[in-house]
């Protein structure tokens, strides 16, 4: 992952503010009022992979048209002042009580209030089409986009902003590492997403699918092709090509557990029947009974069984 950069700049030439927060946002026209307050751009950001955070004062009423946002979706929240908006055909006001989100091809105008201070949240397209799949257990079918206007009061997507902000502030200048960016990004994506409307808000509100029984086919014949090699449950994930949230939905469906928990109990089963047919004067022991069906930890493997079947696997074997 790339390192987490820091930094920002201040200018009182308009054109210099425009060409550096290019390089930050996206493609844009800059209009500056010259009624009322001198502009005066102060800007402060802190990027990584897939997320950043803005913050920008401009000091003036200015105009920005946008170019369209395909690689990103973006939170405005003003910390101070407000402004308008309009995209997609819709009109917002965006100020302390309402933030607005934006994230979808189209034209993109914004109307900045004198004094405004401004908080942007930065985050990668693929990564909230990545999140949204996992989240849904397939492909989306369609463009994700959000709703325009966004409810700041208890609102998630607010306090994960805050979350990014503070954990950035007490990680100092060299910011945070990769891997607590990397929860940053995904508490970011997953709050934007299960936070605030989309078009695909519904989709994720809907009933689980009925379970699938070529999924559960598929999990039964990893089992029972290496029964000493226990699957893990992303490798069933891979290997039925659903997420591992759809996986756990599908076993809870049909069978009231997890896959990886019905598949131990099978195993269990498994060494029980096998146990139970065994000659006990015969040179094959539970410990290698237990082997054949995954089993590499005696004593917990004897508690489960014990838990199971009420009584010690040597007991059955004996009997």
């Amino acid at each position: 992952m790339a390192p987490v950069l820091r930094g920002g700049f201040r200018t009182a030439d308009p054109d210099d503010a425009h060409e550096r927060t290019e390089a930050l946002m996206t493609g844009h026209r800059m209009a500056v009022s010259r009624d009322g307050a001198a502009f005066g751009a102060d800007v402060r950001w802190v990027a990584g992979e897939g997320l950043g955070l803005l913050r920008f004062s401009y000091g003036a009423a200015v105009e920005i048209r946008s170019h369209p946002l395909d690689a990103f979706a973006t939170v405005h929240l003003p910390v101070r002042g407000g402004f308008r908006a309009e995209h997609r055909g819709m009109r917002v006001r965006a100020d302390t009580a309402y933030g607005a989100v934006f994230s979808s091809s189209g034209p993109l105008t914004m109307r900045w209030d004198a004094g405004l201070d401004l908080l942007v949240l930065k985050i990668d397209r693929a990564d909230l089409e990545r999140e949204l799949a996992s989240l849904l257990g397939r492909t989306p079918d369609g463009p994700l986009t959000f709703d325009l206007e966004m409810p700041r009061a208890g609102g998630t997507v607010s306090g994960a902003a805050e979350l990014v902000r503070s954990t950035c502030a007490a990680a100092g200048p060299e910011g945070p590492p990769p891997r607590v960016w990397a929860a940053l990004k995904n508490a970011a994506a997953t709050a934007l997403l299960l936070g605030h409307p989309h078009s695909f808000t519904d989709a994720l509100r809907a009933p689980a699918p009925p379970a699938s029984s070529t999924v559960v086919r598929r999990v039964l014949d990893r089992a029972a092709a290496d029964p000493a090699r226990p699957p893990t449950a992303p490798e069933l994930a891979r290997l039925t090509g659903v997420s591992e949230r759809t996986l756990r939905t599908v076993f809870h469906a049909e069978f009231g557990v997890g896959p990886v928990t019905y598949l131990r109990r099978r195993r269990l089963d498994a060494v029980h029947r096998e146990l139970t047919d065994l000659d006990p004067a015969g040179a094959t022991t539970v410990a290698d009974v237990a082997h054949r069906h995954g089993f590499a930890h005696a004593g917990r493997f004897a508690a489960e069984y014990r838990a199971r079947f009420g009584e010690a696997p040597s007991t059955t074997l004996s009997r």
